[in-house]
């Protein structure tokens, strides 16, 4: 196609003229957010590992505001696992942290129950529940790492055998004994429909990056996957976090923002999860694609 030069160059002046004018007719607009209502924030888990388990509370706080979330003491918090009830104890320590016994453990099958009643209401309401059934993981064969140039990348392959159920995971990622995946932002996540009842030779799961200092992977480095198996309800709650926060949305064409998913009562925020999993690890020697 033949391109007249000379048109090109006057739309091109025509253009850096309105733009100077337009620019200089603009000013800074402050906008002013509005406070909304705070809201009861619930993070917890119950996994098959023994050690003290936890459930955190909180309020939430407005976006833009750097103050720390503020614990909510003297709740009355317990996890019933359809035989027993486990009254958690706050910590003396960390405001609104309530933990389990050091010997705790959850069972693969059994359905845990949580039970929150707290000292003063929240927008005139003080109970609050949820429930999570805790599912098996599959064991992982092995872990093994190849070298990506074309990501800058290093990345984690996966072999297990899924099994014929339908099946979410988690996947985090410790270096030396750190945990790489302390953001839910970084947990990765996946069904099995691509996989279901089929052994995974190799997949890659997680790609380890070479601009992260922290990522960086370099002979000799110890490299832990930890793959958990979750519900289906916790896999869409991370999918939605992930979403809603990704970097590089596009306000043209992605949806209209959403309230994330939970499984909690009365409008609080967060997840209560309940899940098992499964570890592999690789010492890291020469990376090779």
């Amino acid at each position: 196609m033949k391109i007249n030069i000379n048109k090109t160059i006057r739309n091109l002046s025509f253009i850096a003229v309105a733009t100077f004018f337009l620019a200089s007719c603009t000013e800074r607009i402050e906008i002013e957010l509005d406070t909304t209502y705070s809201r009861l924030v619930i993070e917890g888990q119950v996994t098959t590992e023994t050690t003290s388990h936890w459930v955190n509370l909180s309020w939430s706080t407005d976006y833009y505001n750097p103050a720390a979330p503020v614990g909510i003491s003297n709740a009355i918090v317990t996890i019933f696992d359809g035989f027993d009830i486990i009254t958690l104890e706050e910590s003396e320590t960390q405001p609104g942290l309530y933990e389990t016994a050091p010997d705790f453990f959850g069972l693969v099958g059994r359905t845990y129950s949580l039970n929150i009643d707290l000292a003063e209401p929240i927008n005139e309401i003080s109970n609050f529940t949820a429930s999570s059934e805790l599912k098996y993981v599959a064991p992982i064969d092995s872990i093994t790492l190849g070298y990506r140039d074309r990501f800058h990348a290093t990345e984690v392959k996966i072999y297990a055998l899924d099994p014929p159920s339908e099946d979410f995971y988690t996947f985090n990622i410790i270096k030396n004994n750190i945990l790489i995946t302390d953001t839910i932002n970084k947990v990765g996540i996946t069904d099995d429909r691509f996989f279901n009842n089929n052994y995974t030779n190799g997949a890659p799961v997680y790609f380890l990056r070479d601009d992260e200092p922290a990522e960086k992977v370099y002979p000799g480095d110890t490299i832990t996957l930890q793959m958990s198996g979750v519900t289906k309800e916790y896999y869409e709650f991370i999918s939605d976090i992930q979403l809603e926060t990704f970097d590089f949305s596009n306000p043209l064409f992605s949806g209209p923002p959403a309230n994330i998913s939970t499984n909690l009562s009365e409008g609080a925020i967060g997840f209560f999860a309940a899940f098992s999993s499964s570890y592999a690890t690789v010492v890291a020697t020469e990376i090779v694609e």
